[in-house]
């Protein structure tokens, strides 16, 4: 296993090379504390940051996140950004906001990661406080983009309150899109009904179901959402039991849950989630189901075709849920670049593009989002399936009509 000392003279020392990258997914096994003394030389030494920070940000402790943000957000706030300090904030955003929390007017002033669509995300859960300031700024700042930049952060605070105030001074501020559509974007309809679940496991699949990386400097599997403690077993791939309404072929199984897991009931009995992959988004964007009380599957989507792109099922085996932790319980799939296992259930999306909740095709009401499946699952022939050219699928149920919808993103 490589040193510290190793790290930061391949890391911090020029641009690193192959032998550099060659030396990190060893060293992502060293303690905690190593990896937090490679991200502090990191910042100090290689303002420009790079992938390596990126993920050695995901195997320090929670408690070390409080202790990097305590030093370099003031450095931030006296000498300036960093690529380096923003990659730590976004990070942060995701894994550890509270560690933000006690610099909000520093970040909204400094506008960490402005250029960025994450640039707002410290402000979720944000203390009464700061909320109290965005609403002021979002009322009189003279400048039309601070208010705007303070009205998008209130909205992501995500608290009811929030919202109103901000239905209330939508007229008033230059906003780009409407209201409704702001609301999509953080999970809610234009009711505010929230559109995913707080409760969000992961699948953990068994040993060996991935093939193995090709690269030695490859950071498949490493990253901590991959080997959650898991315990309740899940039927994932194989053939399913419906007919797609499209091309007529057999429907392929994605995973078998209960239905109170997916909002599809309250009941326990469990149920085949099923789609055509060979015409999933290839021949139309979204397919829709519906189930019977007995968990019948049938296609609501009856306009024939020769797919373009027959597919097999998804490798068949027994999977684990892990109940996530906090830390993980807001991922991105930018951010994430690969390392992370997306592979989720409830929730919320951690979208490619923007978001995107279908309307239910009976009763038009949006749909909850209940399920996602990352690329480069393994297929019956072991070649790794891609969501288009590498994106992510996701599930959405309507528990009134007993429907499903399937859909993908991908750049």
């Amino acid at each position: 296993m490589p040193t510290l000392e190793q790290m930061i003279e391949a890391f911090c020392n020029g641009r690193p090379g192959k032998d550099a990258y060659d030396l990190l997914p060893a060293f992502l096994h060293s303690a905690p504390d190593d990896i937090e003394r490679f991200a502090d030389a990191v910042l100090t030494m290689q303002p420009n940051g790079g992938t390596f920070l990126d993920a050695a940000l995901s195997h320090i402790s929670v408690a070390a996140f409080d202790r990097l943000i305590v030093k370099w957000l003031p450095i931030a706030a006296s000498e300036g950004l960093t690529d380096a300090i923003e990659a730590l904030i976004a990070y942060a955003s995701l894994q550890r906001p509270t560690s933000l929390h006690p610099y909000l007017d520093e970040l909204f002033d400094m506008d960490a990661n402005g250029s960025s669509y994450h640039g707002n995300w410290p402000w979720r859960g944000a203390p009464q406080p700061a909320v109290n300031m965005l609403l002021e700024r979002a009322r009189c700042e003279d400048s039309p983009t601070d208010r705007l930049k303070a009205f998008e952060c209130l909205l992501e605070t995500r608290l009811p309150a929030a919202f109103e105030a901000c239905a209330a001074i939508i007229g008033t501020i230059p906003t780009p899109r409407p209201m409704a559509l702001y609301l999509e974007e953080l999970g809610f309809d234009a009711d505010q009904r929230q559109l995913y679940s707080d409760d969000v496991a992961h699948v953990i699949f068994p040993k060996g179901y991935f093939p193995p990386p090709h690269n030695s400097w490859s950071l498949q599997g490493l990253h901590p959402s991959w080997r959650l403690p898991a315990s309740v077993s899940v039927r994932v791939g194989g053939a399913g039991s419906g007919c797609c309404g499209l091309c007529g072929g057999q429907l392929h199984n994605l995973l078998e849950l209960p239905e109170n897991q997916i909002g599809l009931s309250d009941r326990s009995q469990p149920v085949s989630l099923q789609t055509c992959l060979s015409c999933q988004g290839w021949e139309k964007p979204v397919l829709y189901y519906r189930y019977s009380e007995s968990g019948e599957i049938t296609a609501l989507d009856n306009e024939p075709c020769t797919p373009q792109f027959p597919a097999q099922a998804l490798r068949e085996c027994t999977a684990s849920l892990a109940l996530t932790p906090a830390r993980w319980r807001w991922q991105d799939w930018g951010l994430s670049n690969s390392r992370e296992n997306l592979n989720r259930i409830g929730g919320h999306p951690t979208w490619v593009q923007s978001a995107d909740y279908p309307d239910c095709p009976c009763c038009t009401k949006k749909m909850r989002f209940m399920l996602q499946l990352d690329s480069n699952l393994p297929d019956q022939d072991g070649e790794k399936w891609l969501w288009g050219s590498g994106g992510v699928a996701y599930g959405f149920s309507c528990s009134a009509c007993r429907t499903t919808a399937y859909l993908w993103q991908c750049t």
